[in-house]
C-alpha cells in the first residue's frame, strides 16, 4: 500500500462530506499526509496550530477546542485532549517551506515529513555533500549536472529528513550513515514530487509508539 498517494489538500473550508472521505481514507490506511497554504491557514505558529488542530478534530470527530498541542522533550509535537489532559494516542509531524505547510497523522507508528522546493541549493558546497551523503549516494551524485544534482539531493534531502523527523533526533543523527533509498528496519519511506515544485519526503516507522519519546533507532543503521 502507498504511503503517499497522493497527499490531500487541507482546506480550512473543506466540506463535511470531504471530510469524511478524508477520515475514512485514515482509517482505511492509518496514515493521512496532507498540505495546505499559510494563506489559508494562518502564518506562523497560530496558523500551524489551525491546521494541526482542525484537522485532527475532524479525524477524531470532537471539537477542536478540545485539542491542544504540546511538545516532549526532543521537540516533537504531539496532540492532548484539553478535557482529560491525556495524550491523544496518534502521532503528528509538520513541516513547512516559505507558503506550503505539510501535515502527516499516524495511528501506526511514529511519522515524520519533510517538504522542500526541488531546486533548493542544499549541499552546492562539496564538503556540504560528503556530511548529507552516504558514501554510495555521494560516488552518483557528485558525477551529475549541477541541476539536476540540486533536484536529486532536495529528493535525498526530504527522505532523509522525515526519518530523521520520526526518530526524534532530528539533525543530530549522521545523514552520512542512512542512505534515502534503503529504510532503516521496520520503517517506510517515500518521496513524492507536489506539482507547486516541491519534493515531500514521508518516512513512517510502523509500530512504533506513538505516546512514548522515542528511542535510539538509527544507532548502526547503514554503516
Amino acid at each position: 500500500m502507498p504511503l503517499v498517494d497522493p497527499p490531500v489538500a487541507l482546506r480550512p473550508g473543506l466540506g463535511a462530506q470531504r471530510w469524511a472521505r478524508v477520515r475514512a481514507h485514515w482509517s482505511r490506511r492509518g496514515v493521512l499526509v496532507g498540505h495546505g497554504t499559510s494563506h489559508e491557514w494562518g502564518a506562523g505558529r497560530e496558523g500551524s496550530r489551525s491546521m494541526i488542530t482542525t484537522t485532527l478534530s475532524r479525524l477524531l470527530e470532537t471539537d477542536p477546542d478540545h485539542v491542544r498541542i504540546d511538545r516532549d522533550a526532543r521537540r516533537r509535537p504531539y496532540p492532548v485532549d484539553i478535557r482529560t489532559g491525556e495524550r491523544i494516542p496518534v502521532d503528528i509531524n509538520l513541516s513547512h517551506t516559505e507558503d506550503l505547510l505539510v501535515l502527516g497523522v499516524s495511528r501506526v507508528g511514529r511519522i515524520g515529513v519533510d517538504v522542500e522546493r526541488t531546486d533548493r541549493e542544499i549541499a552546492a558546497e562539496p564538503s556540504m555533500l560528503a556530511r548529507v551523503c552516504h558514501p554510495d549516494e555521494h560516488a552518483v551524485l557528485a558525477g551529475l549536472p549541477r541541476r539536476v544534482r540540486t533536484e536529486a539531493i532536495a529528493r535525498m534531502w526530504v527522505r532523509k529528513e522525515a526519518v530523521a523527523k520520526a526518530d526524534g533526533r532530528g539533525l543530530a543523527i549522521d545523514l552520512a550513515k542512512l542512505r534515502a533509498d534503503v529504510p532503516p528496519p521496520g520503517y517506510r519511506l517515500a518521496a513524492t514530487r507536489l506539482s507547486e515544485g516541491y519534493w515531500l519526503g514521508v518516512a513512517l516507522h510502523e509500530g512504533a509508539p506513538t505516546t512514548q519519546p522515542p528511542r535510539r533507532l538509527l544507532e548502526g543503521v547503514n554503516r
